[in-house]
């Protein structure tokens, strides 16, 4: 059996409740067997959470830390979480907040190259204008054009 210990809090800076997974029990025989500590899972109240990977691995968004010695021994891996501990109605989930960030290291990657070839581009440009011609031409029929070396 599994015991998801949660917490719920006012907090002034956003003006709403929010509740917290704090810990994740593992229960055997009536016994608390393994404790995890949560880490990164928390949503306004009338959200629920959801996350495409939560567990032990270093790898996942959300991450189960263990607390005890029993806990050490387990590899845990919950795929597609989603979790609403008040504010529920009708027996279904309200609106999920994800636990992944909108700039993934692709977005980020695409960016930050598209920000160094618009500088580019920009400096190109700008080198372009920067361009004049002559003010003179030589005459092939007149005398030679001199143009003196020192300033």
């Amino acid at each position: 059996m599994f015991r998801f210990l949660m917490t719920n809090k006012f907090y002034e800076v956003s003006a709403r409740q929010w509740f917290t997974l704090d810990s994740v029990e593992i229960i055997q025989d009536d016994e608390k067997f393994a404790k995890f500590n949560v880490s990164d899972i928390s949503a306004p109240a009338e959200y629920s959470f959801h996350c495409q990977l939560v567990g032990t691995s270093n790898l996942y968004p959300a991450r189960l830390v263990p607390a005890n010695n029993e806990a050490k021994n387990w590899d845990i891996f919950i795929s597609r979480l989603q979790i609403q501990g008040f504010n529920i109605e009708n027996n279904q989930f309200s609106y999920a907040s994800d636990c992944t960030g909108f700039f993934t290291p692709g977005i980020w990657m695409g960016l930050v190259t598209s920000v160094i070839l618009l500088w580019i581009l920009t400096y190109g440009i700008h080198m372009i204008m920067q361009l004049t011609t002559n003010s003179r031409f030589d005459d092939p029929k007149g005398p030679a054009l001199s143009v003196p070396q020192t300033e």
